[in-house]
């Protein structure tokens, strides 16, 4: 985390229910005749206590938005969702048609809310718009110099043509998802994805590029990696072109229970 975030009980809101007690992950509240204390500002500041509190006795600094409610009946119908997942393929054939700036704030809020391992929050991202075309280049430049030493070992693509728009395909907006630990940043991505595709959008993940980026000292100073930042992927995002009228199939599921 970037901020400092501390957490606050207003006593006089508190009925001494128990709940955030009870539901402390590392166990820094207790219980007082006066009502809950925080213990020591030493925990991961996953704002359990403040969601489950019912009166909003607690809180936590440092953050610019507020806490919202949740609606107690929110749910996610799980078939539409099923079917959401099925239907998602790889685009790779995208419309001149801009993405709105409100859907970027939604797709960017679905990572921002991304759990993360001890709550780090250590993720961030690069929205390539305005200088796609820069970055596409340099990444193209990279890849067919790769191409053109390594051809007898690359097998299935050596058949790929390395053209101007190999990276992100004619879209308009490219995302680069940089963490410090990979497996958060691919939890961002794959919630990013979901939420692209609830608004309408074809993504593409783009291997070449996130490889090109990580071979690059070019790509990676525009990208402004940080020392402990780990380029996870790259995210190409627009309206698509084509229609997929059917899932594709998948092999079974190897499973085990024990």
């Amino acid at each position: 985390m970037q901020r400092e975030h501390i957490v606050s009980v207003d006593q006089a809101l508190c009925v001494k229910c128990g709940s955030c007690m009870r539901d402390c992950t590392v166990h820094i509240i207790e219980m007082t005749e006066e009502g809950a204390k925080v213990t020591t500002q030493e925990c991961i500041k996953c704002g359990h206590c403040v969601a489950i509190c019912p009166k909003q006795a607690i809180s936590m600094s440092g953050y610019e938005d507020m806490p919202e409610d949740i609606p107690q009946d929110l749910m996610l119908d799980p078939e539409i969702l099923l079917a959401q997942i099925k239907s998602r393929r790889s685009m790779r054939h995208f419309t001149d048609q801009e993405i709105a700036p409100e859907d970027i704030e939604k797709i960017i809020e679905a990572g921002r809310f991304t759990p993360t391992a001890k709550n780090m929050q250590g993720i961030s991202y690069v929205i390539l718009k305005d200088n796609i075309d820069e970055y596409e280049r340099i990444a193209v430049s990279i890849l067919r110099r790769i191409k053109r030493i390594a051809y007898p070992f690359i097998g299935r693509y050596r058949h790929f043509q390395i053209t101007d728009n190999f990276f992100f395909k004619g879209a308009p907006v490219a995302i680069v998802i940089k963490a410090n630990d990979v497996i958060d940043g691919a939890l961002a991505a794959s919630l990013i994805e979901l939420m692209a595709q609830s608004l309408g959008l074809g993504v593409l993940y783009s291997g070449f590029f996130t490889y090109a980026a990580r071979i690059s000292g070019k790509l990676k100073r525009k990208l402004s990696l940080a020392p402990r930042d780990k380029i996870v992927t790259t995210l190409v995002l627009g309206h698509p072109d084509v229609v997929y009228r059917r899932t594709a199939q998948r092999e079974s599921a190897r499973v085990l229970f024990d």
